[in-house]
């Protein structure tokens, strides 16, 4: 697998519910690492890798500058799906809808937000 060129690393207060919550609406939670130290979890969607979480205090201590940034984000990120209609259907019940679906520039977008008030938007996959 080949990683990409920025990898999201969210900071959650459990990486456990973390992953659980985006196993439910279709991504994949690889193990841990049980020889690390730190509690990171990197997960796939449709067998690519996503993003990473990793415990709160982790990253605070990794990274001091962190120390006093709350959880979740001032923006979003983004979810390519390849069936976009399918995908909202199974989804929406599962999330707090902070949009519901609907068009712009000729793209549906649809936005959630995950348990800890990340912010993602689905749109359908496409080729630049």
């Amino acid at each position: 697998m080949k990683a990409p060129r920025i990898s999201p690393c969210l900071g959650v207060p459990d990486t456990q519910a973390a992953c659980d919550f985006y196993e439910q609406i279709g991504f994949t939670a690889l193990p841990a690492d049980p020889s690390q130290e730190d509690d990171i979890r990197l997960l796939l969607f449709e067998g690519e890798f996503a993003l990473m979480v990793n415990k709160d205090e982790d990253l605070r201590n990794w990274l001091p500058v962190l120390k006093d940034t709350p959880i979740g984000a001032f923006g979003m990120f983004y979810l390519a799906v390849d069936d976009f209609d399918a995908y909202v259907e199974k989804v929406r019940p599962l999330v707090k809808v902070v949009k519901e679906p609907f068009e712009s520039h000729g793209q549906k977008l649809f936005y959630f937000t995950d348990p800890n008030g990340y912010v993602v938007g689905v749109t359908q996959r496409q080729e630049w």
